[in-house]
């Protein structure tokens, strides 16, 4: 079987990374408008890249845990961890 939560903290991991991107961009030359647009003709960073890697790996993530524990998983409340 499969680790299913060895994947989720990976993607967890990754999705913080994105984060990070995006501060990345921003220190990189883009700004942020007014209206919370990422302005980027001074980066040579997209920051439709950090859009995509965030959605893609949200998504991901819930897909494991709806294939994992069906879709009432994803609100019942989790068992203690045993030791």
């Amino acid at each position: 079987m499969f680790n299913t939560n060895t994947l989720h903290n990976v993607l967890n991991v990754l999705i913080a990374l994105s984060a990070l991107l995006i501060a990345i961009l921003l220190a990189a030359g883009c700004t942020q408008l007014g209206d919370g647009v990422l302005e980027c003709s001074q980066s040579s960073i997209s920051p439709g890249f950090a859009a995509i890697a965030v959605a893609a790996l949200s998504t991901l993530k819930i897909t494991i845990n709806i294939m994992r524990d069906g879709i009432a998983g994803l609100i019942k409340p989790q068992p203690p961890v045993e030791k």
